[in-house]
């Protein structure tokens, strides 16, 4: 992940109890590393993939929040547009919705692509 690179952070920063952002953030990128292994040996399901992309995205967003304290205020745009994304793939994960959502997933669709736009012109990727 490039804002995780941008800012540092490698997997063998992960903590059991994470107690820095760092921290935070490898334990994050592992778990969303798990999630998308098991996307690999399992079938399509609408919910279980709503939910490893509401766990990418929010890994995304603790990578972004390291980022941006390296970078200083000039990357605040990206943070706040993962931050967004993050969001965004939460409610289409969570609730009744559980993926299934077309709007919902065309949302969280377009606030990542606003995202990464973001960690583009923050020279994040």
């Amino acid at each position: 992940m490039p804002a995780r690179r941008h800012a540092g952070v490698d997997q063998s920063d992960a903590e059991l109890v994470p107690k820095s952002p760092v921290g935070r953030a490898a334990h994050a990128l592992r778990l969303c590393a798990q999630s998308l292994d098991a996307l690999t040996v399992a079938t399509a399901d609408p919910a279980a993939d709503a939910r490893c992309a509401r766990n990418a995205a929010a890994t995304a967003a603790l990578a972004a929040q390291v980022a941006q304290a390296a970078d200083g205020d000039g990357s605040l745009a990206a943070l706040q547009a993962a931050l967004a994304a993050s969001r965004a793939a939460a409610v289409a994960a969570g609730g009744v919705a559980a993926g299934r959502d077309i709007a919902l997933n065309a949302a969280a669709d377009k606030a990542e692509e606003l995202a990464v736009v973001a960690a583009c012109e923050a020279g994040w990727m």
